[in-house]
């Protein structure tokens, strides 16, 4: 028998007031000061109130960075690192969307080892040559508070970070490394834009489909899994055409809380390897990276796994699809394409600014990004470069 094998996030509350909660449970972990990662244009949104007002009402002092940019880099976790060191704060919480949880994360990892290692030393690219981690007891306690609903960050262990010379893009974390607590709160989202709720959506969508797939096996996640992926099928279109629908909201933010527990322990596929380069080599927004390559990643990988694409079809579909398990698996891409029609994404590369000559460079990058170990259809550099070309 194969084993499963399950890594789970720490204490998750889930539902709209949830953000106030941080207080509370600074207070509980022995918190007297925190230091605050935050995205800049969640303070400007006014979306960082309720959580300093929680810690005001629990005497908890904070100090607050909001030095978070798109796509972290190492430079960046580094400043951060050292700011929380000279901080002295008690707690590190995480409040915005992909970027700010993955810094805060990294910074996690960086505090609880020598101020002398970079966050590069600990990249799982270095495989057996990486630095070892250091223990989760010298690690600070971590809250984590989403404001998007797609990268599922505050239930992962992992931080994706970008070198700076050559925008190489590479992941660090382990199960030392997860959120110590979540709080997932909808309230914090019904100002999204449409168009970032569309792309984080299909984030969301993606790491769903793809883990659903995975040749990891983890059965007990699958139910949780299909349930995860009819609720984007039922809920993207409305929470981009309306966004201050609440349930789409609530929806959504379940969605993407399931699909980071679902990666966490199943991991992803090919489309996150072909998305990461496009963010790092071309500035596209991770989430539409996701959106562009997923219909071309599902129909090459669909030999691999026809019948669970089948079943991703019957969800997106909201019903039994009808036809033999091919036509079934096709009809998965279709509604896949059909949603990015609808949600108004772009569907084509060149739409994004990316031009031909970049594709050698993509593929290259693709190829070396460890998500595919576990796509259903094996690649090859070949394979990303012709998946990149039908997606032009």
């Amino acid at each position: 028998m194969q084993t499963s094998t399950y890594l789970w996030p720490g204490t998750v509350h889930f539902g709209f007031g949830a953000a106030g909660l941080v207080g509370q449970e600074s207070q509980a972990r022995g918190a007297t000061s925190a230091f605050i990662i935050v995205d800049p244009g969640v303070m400007k949104a006014g979306l960082l109130d309720v959580v300093l007002d929680s810690l005001y009402a629990v005497n908890v002092i904070f100090s607050i960075y909001d030095k978070v940019v798109p796509n972290p880099d190492v430079e960046s976790v580094q400043l951060a690192a050292k700011a929380y060191r000279e901080s002295k704060a008690h707690i590190l919480i995480g409040v915005g969307g992909g970027s700010a949880l993955d810094m805060a994360k990294a910074v996690k990892l960086m505090v609880g080892g020598p101020a002398s290692a970079t966050v590069w030393d600990y990249a799982t690219r270095l495989g057996d040559d990486r630095r070892p981690y250091p223990p989760a007891s010298k690690m600070p306690t971590t809250i984590a508070i989403p404001t998007t609903a797609g990268t599922g960050a505050e239930v992962t262990p992992w931080a994706v970070i970008t070198r700076g010379e050559d925008q190489l893009k590479f992941g660090v974390g382990d199960a030392t490394t997860f959120p110590d607590v979540a709080l997932v709160d909808p309230t914090l989202t019904l100002t999204l834009p449409p168009f970032l709720t569309a792309a984080t959506g299909m984030d969301a969508l993606s790491h769903l489909i793809e883990a659903y797939v995975s040749t990891n096996h983890n059965p007990l996640l699958d139910p949780m899994i299909v349930y995860g992926i009819e609720l984007v099928a039922r809920s993207l279109r409305p929470a981009v055409a309306h966004g201050n629908n609440p349930q789409a909201r609530a929806d959504m933010m379940q969605a993407s809380l399931i699909g980071g527990i679902a990666i966490s322990s199943k991991w992803l596929g090919a489309c996150h390897s072909l998305a990461h380069p496009l963010s790092g080599l071309a500035g596209v927004h991770h989430g539409l990276a996701c959106g562009l390559m997923l219909p071309h990643q599902m129909a090459y990988s669909l030999p691999g796994a026809l019948a669970r694409y089948a079943a991703v079809a019957d969800a997106l579909r909201g019903e039994s699809v009808k036809g033999g398990v091919r036509e079934r698996a096709l009809a998965a891409v279709t509604a896949v394409t059909d949603l990015l029609q609808d949600i108004a994404l772009p569907t084509r590369l060149r739409d994004v600014g990316v031009t031909e000559d970049l594709i050698p460079a993509l593929a290259k990058a693709a190829i070396t990004d460890l998500n595919w170990w576990t796509n259903p259809r094996t690649v090859s550099e070949e394979v990303m470069a012709a998946l990149y070309e039908a997606a032009l």
